[in-house]
């Protein structure tokens, strides 16, 4: 269970500060410099929501989890998901 709540956590981090990326916040002056890069690496770094909150799942579940490849799936699926119910929220 602790783990459910840190995908959360870690999903909900991940989506703010993909958000605070978009024009007139915070960090817009990152995401700018991050679009400068081909797709494939802008988008896990931080220009979709979707995107850096797998990655940053992919990488917490590897370096403090045994592996286990359903696991594996399992979270990477929630984390994502997590963030596309987030981006909903902030959009409404």
């Amino acid at each position: 269970m602790p783990e459910l709540y840190l995908i959360a956590k870690i999903s909900l981090v991940a989506s703010v500060f993909s958000f605070l990326g978009e024009p007139d916040e915070i960090f817009e002056w990152y995401r700018k410099l991050i679009m400068r890069l081909p797709d494939w690496l802008n988008k896990p770094l931080g220009s979709c929501h979707r995107c850096l909150s797998g990655q940053a799942v992919l990488w917490i579940f590897l370096f403090t989890q045994p592996f286990d490849f359903f696991g594996l799936l399992f979270y990477i699926s929630l984390g994502i998901f997590l963030s596309q119910i987030f981006y909903i929220i902030w959009n409404l």
